[in-house]
């Protein structure tokens, strides 16, 4: 077979040899390498396809949108560039290829009794197809330098649909693009066809693993290539020639990495804001508006914090096993030790412990943002798949970065889908699972997933290489831990506790098994006991007394004894047991938890 034309310049020109053009990295250097192999005629383009992308002008680097860069970076050469989609059908690189393909078609009419060179091609795909057919056999024939045919937004022409509820328009398509792959006579016509779309998962999933296509996965941006946004011409442009000093506090470098997490037009966005309302770009206002952004791109189905200066894991009573072993993973982050870190951590235990508190404290110690992830699942096709793309290619591009997940039995899901999901559940889980499991991310990411139910999560995210470290957490355990967890959670709520107050709380509460959601509450109501009595905000002994002595835990004390017993269970590590469970036989415990189980009406595991 003759080798295809190589895409212009792929790859990186050596010194001095072509300053007109930059060297492909990335995304654009894989679409080269394996168009250059001549295997594919169909390639599906996805991911962060509404960013900028860099083509040389002149001395200056300019940032253009994607449709632009393929035309002026990958196919400047091309003997005909197509562009299709569903609103403004057929339209062409430019003038001169609109001009030739239009001499064809009027040969054509004559051929076919048609007059599409007066009338204009047909809008309709289906229509349109069996004409691009007959062009691209033409150029064959001609043996001109070949064609590439740009479809955008595809989803809307071969929408992910399950057989049974697609079209006959819709699976017309879907055959004739499968046909298209795999036509060894398209690739010998030296005919590409990129579908450009923001998810693959919208795309009808036949299409998706025929073998004959080729993925190419656009993320955004890393440091390098924020950074090389930066530095051209466009922040001068931005700042209105202004020195960068004169508007922001950061340099360059560091307005790069600190930027990580959003795609170039939203960097711009995000600068062009502060700059022509006249506010200066600081450390603060960059936090708020790269949260702020973060989470409109996800849809309000992330949430994204920040580190808080001055807090660490001694705010977080009790939990000195869990502490422990966290502090010890923070050293590893702030030391570079990124070969040995877990990838995810698993905290199971009943509802109330201080889980959540618990991970906000040790992010802030090792210094990293959180993005914690919602539920994201919609009843709309393709959504929940589009949603979940967005959410994972935002992380990966953050890093490092902690992901917590809370609910996280719920959040996951299983490999097993629902009859009435088209397999939805069964690939949101199996997305989830690949990019826990991608060992190359190890250390730019940590997973922490919370759940009161671990014995709900599916097996495949608890092995090694995903959630393998598993650290329970516990109610207080003795008067010890109850008196600590009032002491430090009266510091955070900024209730003063005297002598005589401490002395009722170990008369009253004695070892009671009491949670960190427990203590809160029995410390409002004293401190709105006071309030009431308008002194001042001052407890006295007698406000807690009453408050204990009233305080009933309206939860189910079984549910609460079963998800105690199911973190027991999943622990991956003796030593963060408390000393009742660290020599209990295993085979007992499971026992118990099964009884729990089939008395609270659950099914027997």
């Amino acid at each position: 077979m003759k080798p295809r034309p190589a895409l212009a310049e792929f790859t990186p020109p050596l010194s001095g040899s072509d300053p007109t053009r930059l060297p492909l990295r990335g995304w654009a250097l894989e679409l080269a390498r394996r168009w250059n192999t001549g295997s594919y005629s169909v390639f599906i383009l996805h991911g962060n396809i509404f960013d900028v992308f860099p083509v040389q002008e002149g001395a200056e680097t300019a940032f253009v949108s994607l449709k632009t860069f393929l035309v002026r970076r990958l196919f400047p050469e091309r003997a005909f560039l197509l562009f299709y989609d569903i609103s403004d059908g057929l339209t062409f690189g430019s003038a001169d290829m609109q001009k030739r393909f239009f001499e064809w078609l009027e040969i054509y009419d004559r051929v076919e009794n048609t007059a599409y060179h007066v009338q204009g091609p047909p809008r309709e795909f289906l229509k349109l197809a069996p004409l691009l057919r007959r062009f691209f056999q033409h150029m064959a024939q001609e043996r001109q330098r070949g064609a590439t045919l740009i479809l955008e937004f595809p989803e809307k022409i071969v929408p992910s649909t399950s057989d049974a509820y697609a079209s006959p328009d819709e699976r017309i398509a879907l055959v004739t693009l499968m046909k298209w792959a795999a036509s060894p006579e398209m690739r010998r016509s030296d005919v590409g066809i990129l579908l450009v779309t923001e998810s693959a998962a919208e795309l009808n999933s036949d299409l998706v693993q025929n073998p004959h296509i080729a993925q190419i996965k656009i993320d955004l941006p890393d440091a390098e290539e924020r950074l090389q946004f930066l530095q051209s011409g466009n922040l001068k442009a931005l700042g209105e020639g202004r020195p960068l000093e004169t508007w922001c506090d950061l340099t360059e470098s560091e307005l790069a990495s600190r930027l990580s997490g959003l795609n170039l037009v939203r960097v711009q966005n995000l600068l062009v804001e502060a700059i022509r309302n006249q506010i200066r770009v600081t450390v603060d206002y960059l936090a708020a508006g790269k949260k702020r952004l973060i989470e409109d791109y996800c849809q309000g189905l992330v949430r994204f914090k920040n580190p808080k200066a001055g807090v660490s894991l001694d705010a977080v009573a009790t939990h000195v096993a869990a502490k422990k072993r966290l502090r010890e993973l923070a050293w590893l982050i702030k030391n570079g030790k990124h070969d040995v870190l877990e990838r995810g951590v698993l905290l199971p235990g009943r509802v109330g412990v201080g889980k959540s508190f618990l991970v906000d404290c040790f992010a802030s110690e090792c210094g990293l943002p959180v993005m914690e992830i919602g539920e994201f699942r919609s009843k709309w096709v393709g959504d929940t798949e589009l949603q979940q793309a967005r959410i994972l290619m935002t992380i990966r591009a953050l890093g490092p970065v902690v992901v917590v997940v809370d609910e996280a039995d719920a959040v996951f899901g299983s490999r097993e889908s629902g009859s009435d999901d088209s397999g939805v559940s069964g690939r949101v889980f199996a997305a989830f699972a690949a990019h826990i499991g991608d060992s190359s991310l190890r250390g730019r990411e940590l997973w922490i997933a919370m759940t009161s139910r671990p014995d709900l999560l599916a097996i495949d995210m608890k092995r090694q290489g995903r959630f393998g470290l598993s650290i329970p957490l516990f109610p207080a355990q003795n008067a010890g831990e109850v008196m600590e967890l009032f002491t430090t959670i009266a510091r955070f709520k900024k209730i003063e506790l005297s002598d005589a107050v401490k002395k009722q709380i170990k008369k009253t509460a004695g070892d009671r098994p009491f949670t960190g959601s427990d203590v809160e509450a029995i410390l409002v109501r004293a401190k709105e006991r006071a309030v009431l009595a308008e002194r001042d905000d001052k407890v006295q002994a007698a406000d807690v007394q009453e408050a204990l002595e009233s305080f009933v835990d309206p939860l189910d004390p079984q549910l609460l004894a079963l998800q105690e017993l199911a973190a027991v269970l999943a622990c991956s590590d003796r030593r963060y047991l408390p000393a009742r469970y660290q020599n209990a036989e295993r085979g007992a415990l499971v026992e118990e938890f099964n009884q729990l189980k089939h008395r609270l009406g659950f099914r027997r595991v």
